[in-house]
């Protein structure tokens, strides 16, 4: 009950906070809460909440109206058979009358496994040469299949295609010598390269089926991937072909060990046509559009999947099936009709195919899923239930586990959530078990309408609305082109007939009620062409304010005491005479009832002169007793007299209503005294500088002797430290050449042109010719 609880407060937040409202019963009751008072002298709002309605003296009150639910077709279950039509779904037509705005959640829709409900099954193999197995074990399985299927419904039929390629390169290779021997060999039974062939319409004949099985002979293509996806789309769409049955649950058992070509792939051909999704099949069951039509996409097969209510079961053999499982087809079976969420996995031998097809059957027959189709975009419609496990409601549409016994019952939720009632009344969907053909229709009637709405408490062309509308509910509801309580006012004709200008419906300022302008505030006129806004302003007022004018078509009407655009001006001129009665003291003129002084005259009746002689001499006194603490004034009398003068550093700044006057006063001290006379409305106020300018006096001699001394002095300490500065940097400098002189050894070298020996020298002639005989004669002796 909590979860009901929840569920509802969401649904109708919205709605909760709508305010009561509608000119008609139906528009008002839309909103849950509200009431209709069709009490004919009632003058209280009409549509408001029902303890609103009551308290205000509504005798008939108007509520909602209760949902109401109606079985339309109920057939009971039936398990059928020879001659019966099974009923696994019920009821099979509901019609609902909804309360917009309110929710319904009393609709129970009942599910029941039938006995002997129809099987559609159809084989779609792959007839490549690695695929040879599958073909055997059918042909010996068959009749086992059969049985197994009888355990669970004795109305069961078989069907068979096979499926490759289409017959164009790069997909099937082209050579004539392949195409005559596409498996390579001339000792296999090998058939002619094909993209889907149709071979055994949907038949109960068990021997029908094994022979059709018989027939196929292993064929080849070009390229690893295969085209199965061609013939599935065949095996779907070509429902009269095949032999699907209406009310039938409809298995196609999808058969190989390669994954699929799908939709683009046929540009490598040179195919760009899309596939239409339509049956292709000519007499034979051959698919006629390989080489015209790309294959389908893998969106077109989940859509015809849904359309005709096929359940896919993928079978992959191979070695590398579970390779080719996990990437290509366990994803692709999450999306399909069914449940399921991977392919199966058949033997080398294909000897499983008897148990793929007995438990996908049982897993399809003891789970059903409700789906909804075309439900109203004003509609918000839940799927609950609890699959009769004694737990509280699940928002859920799938049950598992069922049995022949055990059966499932959901509960359907509905509101409408709308401001206003749709145009369409009355509309339709469908819930229906998915991959099965049984429906349950749903009627919905959107009841906006009360009672006192139509016929017989309605009147139509009433008296009560001088015949020109329908009198209902209290009210009347006027004919096209009239409006009013009574439907007194003319509509007809059009809006710029009767109250158009060249600015617009009532010059853009209003509304045509009745063919008459209704302005709004701050307009008038017939047409509203009169704007009581745009008049000039005075004193932040229009015209002035209220006491002064007001405002009529733009221009102000003034009150008989004011004048002027803006009633701005006052025709009196009382307040500009003097105490003698003379009007601005004969100084100036009265204006609008005040004064415009002449030129050097001000106040307010121009009783000040302020450049008469003496507007500075009279203001003396005070300003050396306030600025200096001099002059003719004492303490006391200062205070008394020149309370209007006051020092300051910097004069004023002079605004636009201030004549200023300088003043210079030159004091007993010679000094001279710098003050302004200010002249304002409110009166005349002084202001005196702070500093006086005062003459130089006699030189001290004491202050000149020290201050030429100090000059001296200073100019003698400067010369001083110059002297110092230079005599350190020549110093400085001659030691510098000494150190590099002492450095360079060179000048130990040479001689002192000045000095002379103690010893003189002096050379023999003879000497070196003496030598030179000795010599010789020694020279001579050693030869002898």
């Amino acid at each position: 009950m909590l979860l009901f609880g929840l569920i509802i407060v969401c649904l109708v937040a919205d709605v909760c906070s709508q305010a009561c409202s509608g000119a008609r019963c139906g528009d008002c009751l839309i909103n849950d809460g509200c009431g209709w008072c069709k009490d004919s002298e009632f003058s209280s709002p009409r549509c408001a909440p029902i303890n609103q309605l009551t308290d205000n003296g509504c005798v008939a009150v108007i509520k909602r109206k209760e949902h109401v639910v109606q079985l339309l077709q109920n057939d009971e279950f039936s398990d059928g058979g020879p001659g019966l039509e099974p009923v696994q779904i019920k009821p099979q037509r509901i019609k609902i009358r909804l309360t917009p705005n309110s929710q319904l959640r009393n609709v129970m829709v009942f599910y029941k496994i039938a006995k002997n409900f129809p099987l559609d099954l159809y084989f779609l193999n792959d007839p490549s040469y690695t695929m040879r197995q599958l073909t055997s074990s059918l042909n010996l399985l068959a009749n086992d299949i059969a049985n197994d299927i009888a355990t669970l419904t004795t109305d069961f039929t078989f069907g068979l295609g096979t499926s490759m390629d289409k017959v164009v390169s790069p997909f099937t290779r082209q050579d004539p010598k392949y195409l005559a021997t596409p498996c390579g060999s001339t000792f296999l039974a090998c058939d002619f390269p094909y993209s889907f062939i149709h071979r055994q319409s949907l038949t109960n004949d068990i021997t029908a089926f094994t022979n059709a099985v018989r027939g196929v002979n292993t064929t080849g293509n070009q390229d690893i991937v295969e085209g199965l996806l061609d013939g599935l789309m065949q095996v779907m769409v070509c429902g009269d072909r095949i032999g699907w049955r209406k009310k039938s649950r409809r298995m196609v058992i999808y058969a190989t060990d390669i994954n699929f070509h799908h939709a683009g792939d046929g540009r490598a051909a040179g195919i760009l046509q899309p596939n239409d999704g339509l049956c292709h099949l000519d007499g034979n069951g051959k698919y006629t559009m390989a080489e015209v039509q790309d294959y389908p996409s893998v969106g077109q097969i989940l859509q015809k999947a849904r359309e005709n209510n096929i359940n896919i079961i993928f079978v992959i053999g191979g070695t590398e099936n579970e390779f080719i499982r996990n990437n290509y087809y366990d994803k692709f079976a999450t999306y399909l009709p069914g449940g399921f969420n991977n392919a199966s996995e058949l033997t080398t031998d294909a000897s499983n195919i008897l148990n793929i097809v007995g438990s996908s059957y049982r897993r399809l027959r003891e789970t059903v899923k409700l789906v909804m189709t075309k439900v109203p975009e004003e509609l918000d419609v839940g799927i609950y239930s609890n699959c009769r496990t004694g737990r509280f409601l699940d928002k859920t549409n799938n049950c598992t586990g069922l049995t022949l016994e055990k059966w499932t019952n959901f509960t359907l939720f509905l509101f409408s959530n709308m401001t206003t009632c749709p145009d369409q009344r009355t509309v339709n969907f469908t819930i229906f078990p998915e991959g099965l053909e049984e429906r349950v229709e749903i009627e919905v009637e959107h009841v906006c309408d009360c009672d006192c709405q139509l016929e017989p408490e309605a009147e139509p062309n009433s008296t009560k609305c001088n015949q020109r509308g329908t009198y209902e509910c209290g009210v009347c509801h006027c004919n096209e082109g009239w409006s009013g309580d009574s439907c007194e006012c003319d509509e007809r004709g059009s809006e710029t007939e009767a109250c158009g200008t060249e600015a617009g419906i009532c010059s853009n300022a209003g509304n045509c009620t009745c063919r008459k302008c209704d302005c709004f505030e701050g307009f008038s006129g017939d047409k509203c062409e009169c704007n009581d806004l745009n008049c000039p302003y005075f004193n932040g007022k229009l015209c002035g304010g209220p006491s002064n004018g007001r405002c009529s078509c733009g221009s102000c009407v003034c009150d008989p005491a004011y004048s002027g655009k803006a009633c701005d001006c006052m025709t009196s001129t009382e307040a500009c005479k003097d105490s003698n009665g003379t009007l601005c003291s004969d100084k100036g003129n009265c204006v609008c009832g005040k004064c415009e002084c002449s030129a050097g005259f001000r106040g307010e009746v121009c009783e000040r002169c302020q450049s008469c002689p003496g507007t500075c001499s009279t203001n003396n006194d005070c300003v050396e007793c306030v600025g200096f603490n001099q002059g003719a004034y004492n303490q006391s009398v200062c205070l008394s007299k020149c309370g209007n003068v006051e020092t300051v550093a910097i004069f004023l700044e002079p605004g636009n209503e201030t004549t200023t006057t300088s003043c210079i006063l030159q004091d007993n001290f010679g000094c001279l005294i710098y003050y302004n006379v200010y002249e304002t409305d409110t009166g005349r106020f002084v202001q005196v500088r702070s500093v006086k300018r005062c003459p130089p006096g006699p030189a001290d001699p004491v202050t000149v002797g020290l201050s030429v001394s100090g000059a001296f002095f200073l100019v003698g300490i400067i010369l001083l430290l110059i002297w110092k500065l230079l005599t350190m940097l020549y110093d400085k400098l001659e030691y510098s050449h000494f150190e590099t002189e002492i450095k360079n050894p060179v000048w130990e070298k040479s001689e002192n042109p000045i000095y002379k020996e103690c010893v003189t020298t002096v050379q023999n002639p003879m000497h070196d010719i003496a030598d030179v005989s000795h010599d010789e004669i020694a020279n001579e002796t050693s030869h002898i």
